[in-house]
C-alpha cells in the first residue's frame, strides 16, 4: 500500500524507527488540500491548495504501527488521496485529523517535519507559511501584535501582578 506522508513521518529517521520495513518511494504533491496545524500537522480540502510530502510503500505491520502512532481512528482517520508523483497520479492513503482547533505546533515537532522536508528536498516555504498562518491568527489565539503602550511593566511592590523582567 502507498502512504502519503506530509507531517512528522517525512523525517526518514523517525519513520524508520516507527516502521522499519517502510520503503521510501519518492516526493509527491497533493493538490486540492492545504497544510494546517492543530497542534499537529493536518490536511484540509482547499481547491487552491497544494501539500508537499512523500510516498512510502507500507507492509501490513507498518500500517498497524502507523495506526498506533497516529492514534487512528480516534485522533486521525485514514483517507484515500490522489497524489502526483513524477508527474503521474498515484492512489495513496493518508491520515487526516478528525477535529481540533487550529493551533501552532511545538518547536520539537515542527523541527521533525522540517528535517523531513530537508530529507526529501522539499521546498520549506509551504511549511513555514502553514506555521506562520497559525502564529499570525490573532482571532484564533488572542495574540496581539500591537506595540506596548509605554515600555516594560514596572513593579509597584510585593504582591503586585506585574511580570518580572529577566536579563538576557
Amino acid at each position: 500500500m502507498l502512504y502519503f506522508a506530509y507531517g512528522s513521518n517525512l523525517d526518514r529517521r523517525a519513520m524508520a524507527r516507527r516502521c522499519p520495513q517502510a520503503e521510501p518511494v519518492a516526493p509527491a504533491r497533493l493538490d486540492g488540500y492545504r497544510l494546517v496545524f492543530r497542534g499537529f500537522a493536518d490536511i484540509v480540502k482547499d481547491p487552491a491548495g497544494i501539500v508537499w510530502g512523500a510516498l512510502y510503500r507500507l507492509t501490513p505491520s507498518c500500517i498497524r504501527a502507523l495506526d498506533k502512532y497516529e492514534d487512528a481512528p480516534r485522533t486521525y482517520r485514514k483517507i484515500k488521496v490522489t497524489v502526483i508523483c513524477d508527474e503521474v497520479p498515484c492512489e495513496a492513503s493518508a491520515y487526516a485529523m478528525n477535529k481540533g482547533p487550529i493551533s501552532p505546533p511545538d518547536v520539537v515537532y515542527y523541527g521533525e517535519i522540517a528535517r523531513g522536508y530537508a530529507d526529501w528536498k522539499l521546498d520549506q516555504a509551504l511549511l513555514r507559511r502553514a506555521r506562520l498562518s497559525v502564529l499570525g491568527s490573532q482571532r484564533d489565539y488572542g495574540i496581539s501584535f500591537a506595540a506596548p503602550a509605554a515600555g516594560p511593566p514596572v513593579s509597584k511592590g510585593p504582591g503586585d501582578d506585574a511580570p518580572i523582567r529577566r536579563r538576557r
